[in-house]
């Protein structure tokens, strides 16, 4: 091997084993994705102190129920708090631990279970005064035409499929029955801004007298 290449081959390794140097240094201080919390992701369905009583109170309910299984430890202490009957403690807690959470990651499934259960608005929350929940399969005898004539492609998540088999008649394959299981479903989920047809087909008057089918 003659010197000079000898020479030109050292070189490379030094500037080699440099870049490997470089770009180790670099892999090392490549910022990692910021995490995505659950006030940014979810912003539409926080609870705050803006937000009615009532609906704290449903989900201070919800969290007291023996089958409830909170994982934030305020949250677990707003359950003991509340078996307790320290009502107040127990939604002071419940608050607390909601604030908690919702600067926390979407990744972690224990805090969105809580937050899901415990510390958001879902879609039944949002339904507007003087408005409730369907509750019987009665509740859709007045919807078989709009329903039956509206696109399917145009209507939103299983309001699809149902729209499918719903057959030639308001009575045909049980329809009601599976448009009151889908209300049920979306009126649980997170918030995140109105559902047209679930307040169409979802809600009712609170005056309104159902049909029990």
């Amino acid at each position: 091997m003659s010197k000079s290449l000898a020479l030109s081959l050292g070189t490379l390794g030094v500037g080699g084993a440099g870049l490997g140097a470089a770009g180790l240094h670099y892999w090392k201080n490549t910022p990692t994705s910021p995490k995505v919390t659950f006030s940014v992701k979810y912003s539409k369905a926080l609870l705050n102190d803006e937000t009615g009583d009532d609906i704290w109170t449903s989900k201070l309910t919800a969290l007291a129920l023996e089958t409830s299984n909170p994982k934030n430890p305020h949250l677990i202490r707003a359950k003991e708090e509340h078996k307790s009957n320290e009502k107040d403690r127990a939604k002071a807690s419940l608050k607390q631990g909601c604030q908690a959470i919702y600067s926390k990651s979407v990744d972690s499934q224990d805090d969105f279970d809580d937050f899901k259960n415990f510390c958001s608005l879902n879609n039944k929350d949002k339904i507007s005064k003087g408005r409730s929940l369907v509750s019987v399969a009665g509740d859709f005898d007045t919807h078989w035409s709009t329903f039956s004539g509206a696109k399917r492609d145009d209507l939103y998540g299983g309001f699809k499929e149902i729209h499918d088999g719903k057959g030639s008649e308001a009575t045909d394959n049980n329809w009601k029955d599976k448009m009151l299981k889908e209300c049920g479903k979306i009126s649980e989920d997170i918030f995140d801004g109105e559902i047209v047809d679930f307040t169409k087909f979802c809600t009712k008057d609170k005056s309104q007298q159902a049909t029990v089918n």
